[in-house]
Formats: structure tokens, C-alpha cells, sequence
């Protein structure tokens, strides 16, 4: 865990795009910039295949294997981001300014629950995924509501509209968490279609 900490804390200063690799998976990897960490997560602005800025990501440490700088597929990946920013559709979402206010307030709570309430708060679609229902199921929704020890969340299945199942989520189940990202402003629209008195 010190080694993964000691890599994250070099990303943060010499600001690298790396991998992040899960544990359990040695091909599917995360790539972005390295913002911030507390003692059990990390901030990541995620990086698409387009080179785009596509949301802020929470990793928990203990569910990072590795973390990777200087390989091909990152220098291939700058460049790609290069045209991206030379082009103007880096970041379409204001992701940055997002981030900007987020590594602004007083740390009162983990990464992640700044992040959570930070999505309550707004009534953001985000996105959910780790160790819930015992599957590592992930999930794209709204958090009905907060409390001590988990949140109650509302989750939207693109192929039945009708309903929004609602299922409790404890923190220490939650991996990752991701918000302001294609993903959860396309759930977005269709929340917003078809279920628009759905937010808390």
C-alpha cells in the first residue's frame, strides 16, 4: 500500500497521466491525472481513448493494484489529449472548474464522501461500483438520501424505465465512484425524459 501511496504522490507532483490497474485485473485499466489522496482514496480526473476529459473519478487505495507512468500507450494517450485540448472538446463538461472547487474545501470527510455529497448536493447522477450486493455490480443513478454508515440510491436500468430500483449502498462496499463523466450526463437526459420528478 506505501508503494501504490509513494506512485500516487509522484503522479500529484509531476503531474503524470497513469494507469490504474484494479486489483483482480492485468489488462483493464483507468487512465487519468492523479489530483488528490487522502489515507484510503484518490482523486482522478479520467481520461477517455478520445483524449477527453471524462469525469472525476474516487478510487479506494486498497482496491489499486498498481499504478503505471511512462509507458507507450500513455505517451500515445498525451498526444491524443494534446489534440484534444489544441481542439477545444478536451473538456466539454467544465470538469476542471469542478475539481478546482473540490480540491478548495476544508477535508471534513474522506474523498469520498465529499465526492457523494458533492453529487447530493447538486442532484448529480453518479455512478457506483465495488463490492455491492456482493458482486461488484456497478451502478448509475441518484442518492436518494444519506446517512451514517451508507446512502440509499436510486438506480436507473436503460432497459426498464418504469421503475427505479433503490438499493442501500454502504460506504466501505463503494470502489470507485465517478460523476461529471459522458456516462452519468447521458443517464442524465434520459433521467430527466422520463423520470424528471425522480431526484430527491
Amino acid at each position: 500500500m506505501s508503494a501504490i501511496r509513494d506512485d500516487l504522490a509522484k503522479a500529484i507532483k509531476n503531474n503524470y497521466l497513469v494507469e490504474l490497474f484494479a486489483k483482480g485485473t492485468n489488462e483493464q485499466f483507468s487512465v487519468g491525472y492523479v489530483m488528490q489522496q487522502d489515507d484510503k482514496f484518490v482523486l482522478v480526473e479520467a481520461i477517455n481513448v478520445d483524449g477527453e476529459l471524462d469525469g472525476v473519478v474516487v478510487f479506494r487505495k486498497a482496491a489499486i493494484a498498481k499504478v503505471v507512468t511512462g509507458t507507450d500507450y500513455l505517451k500515445s494517450m498525451a498526444t491524443i489529449v494534446s489534440l484534444a485540448q489544441q481542439r477545444g472538446y478536451y473538456d466539454i463538461w467544465n470538469t476542471d472548474r469542478l475539481v478546482t472547487k473540490l480540491l478548495k474545501k476544508d477535508a471534513k470527510h474522506s474523498l469520498l464522501k465529499q465526492l457523494l455529497k458533492l453529487a447530493f448536493k447538486h442532484d448529480q447522477v453518479i455512478q457506483l461500483s465495488g463490492r455491492i450486493k456482493k458482486h461488484g455490480d456497478s451502478y448509475t443513478g441518484f442518492i436518494h438520501s444519506e446517512h451514517k454508515k451508507y446512502l440509499e440510491f436510486n438506480y436507473v436500468d436503460m432497459f426498464d424505465l418504469s421503475e427505479r430500483p433503490q438499493i442501500a449502498v454502504r460506504y466501505a462496499e463503494i470502489d470507485e465512484a465517478s460523476f461529471h463523466s459522458f456516462e452519468t450526463f447521458n443517464t442524465t437526459a434520459v433521467i430527466e425524459s422520463y423520470m424528471p420528478g425522480d431526484f430527491h
